[in-house]
């Protein structure tokens, strides 16, 4: 019960990562704003955790949503202790393919995105700090998910492979042995919340299963 007294908003927690973030949270005792561009599939999972759990509507892409968003947790749960940005697209596509109308979330475009990720987190945190306000980020490696069925049908398609074969290769690679989960990414978010970690600041943490040794 680590997080007894605190309150989060994670965005994306609707499904995968973010809800397996949400679920753990409250089981060390924070109250959390499941906060998801699908306010009706947001509502279903915060139901089934319990009082502490609030659906709330937040999309990434819209400045006005996030005011709103934000405002509406911040008024439900009384402050805003911890922010998980989680919420992600990915689509797919060589470098090549890629228009100007790909930009919400081709490979190419979709890898930058991740590299900014890491530079913002530096940036933020080294500013931040002064504030009070502590920034890290968690880079998962490949987390088995719902996702993974568009990212192997990319791959048969463009590799020339069978249905299932890269899923299969890429879990194998693994030094770990096998891809992760999403549950596998609860212990550093929870660590990262909790006053252990005050003096981290603005560090990117591998949680990958050895895949990429920083």
């Amino acid at each position: 019960m680590r997080l007894v007294g605190k309150s989060a908003l994670i965005t994306g927690a609707a499904r995968g990562i973010g809800l397996a973030f949400a679920k753990a949270y409250l089981a060390e005792g924070a109250e959390v704003a499941i906060a998801d561009i699908n306010l009706a599939a947001a509502t279903q999972a915060a139901a089934g955790l319990g009082p502490r759990a609030h659906a709330i509507a937040l999309d990434v892409t819209r400045q006005d949503s996030i005011d709103a968003g934000f405002a509406e947790a911040i008024a439900r749960m009384g402050k805003l202790d911890i922010l998980i940005n989680n919420a992600a697209l990915f689509s797919a596509a060589p470098i090549v393919d890629i228009s100007r109308a790909d930009h919400e979330g081709l490979v190419a475009v979709y890898c930058a995105t991740k590299a900014a990720v890491i530079s913002l987190t530096q940036s933020a945190g080294l500013d931040l700090i002064r504030h009070g306000i502590n920034v890290n980020a968690i880079a998962p490696g490949v987390v088995d998910g719902e996702h993974w069925d568009g990212v192997d049908a990319f791959f048969a398609r463009y590799e020339g492979k069978a249905p299932g074969q890269k899923k299969r290769e890429v879990g194998a690679a693994v030094p770990f042995g096998r891809m992760g989960t999403a549950e596998d990414l609860n212990g550093m978010a929870i660590f990262l919340a909790t006053p252990e970690a005050k003096y981290i600041v603005a560090q990117c943490f591998g949680v990958d299963g050895g895949n990429w040794m920083a």
